[in-house]
């Protein structure tokens, strides 16, 4: 009975052991930064209660990678390799413009842009596309006096009242103050040097003054 009692009692405290020493590899084995412990000691000191050696498999997720996929080893062959060239280390060419028959160096005019399109001028008051009211009159333009056609060649008389010499073309006649003179002028004014010339229908304010002539 106590041979029994004490197998029994080596039995489970190896089997203690072993648990405990996989709870320590497995806690060294996830630690951040820490190296996982070769399966090769794990599977020597982890043994089974009937005396054998407990087997590890060498594809447990602790001797793979992180990230759950394993690194690729296959091997090229020499036929997969791709053949390198000299001419493989040149440049890359740019594609040869195309020919356009020009000169580069030729001096031409440049392109002119085309001349904008011109607008059509609105319809004026009086054609038949205008639409509208038409615009009212223009104002009668002022009549202009006529132009002075003779000439004054001096005065003589009396001071108070003298006479002015008249010349119109090859004739020379005489007048005075308030004379009408070929229809359309009117003597107002004689001086001793100049003379002031009215006109006919206009108002007296209206005048014009000679002097001699030369």
């Amino acid at each position: 009975m106590k041979a029994r009692l004490s197998i029994g009692s080596k039995r489970q405290a190896m089997l203690l052991g072993a648990l405990a020493l996989l709870l320590v590899l497995a806690v060294v084995r996830w630690r951040p930064g820490g190296a996982p412990a070769p399966s090769t000691s794990a599977s020597n000191a982890a043994q089974s209660p009937r005396g054998g050696a407990a087997s590890v498999d060498d594809e447990s997720p602790a001797s793979a990678p992180r990230g759950g996929r394993r690194a690729s080893t296959r091997e090229l062959s020499p036929d997969e390799v791709p053949v390198i060239h000299k001419e493989d280390f040149n440049p890359p060419r740019r594609p040869a413009a195309a020919d356009t028959g020009r000169d580069l160096f030729e001096l031409r005019d440049p392109t002119r842009p085309p001349p904008p399109t011109p607008t059509p001028r609105p319809p004026m008051p009086g054609e038949g596309a205008f639409v509208g009211p038409l615009p009212p009159p223009p104002p009668t333009p002022t009549p202009r006096p006529p132009e002075v056609t003779f000439k004054f060649l001096g005065s003589f008389g009396p001071r108070d009242h003298p006479i002015a010499v008249i010349q119109q073309g090859d004739e020379v006649f005489n007048a005075r103050a308030g004379d009408t003179l070929f229809g359309k002028f009117v003597l107002r004014k004689v001086g001793y040097e100049s003379i002031d010339v009215g006109f006919v229908g206009f108002a007296d304010s209206e005048t014009k003054r000679l002097a001699i002539s030369q």
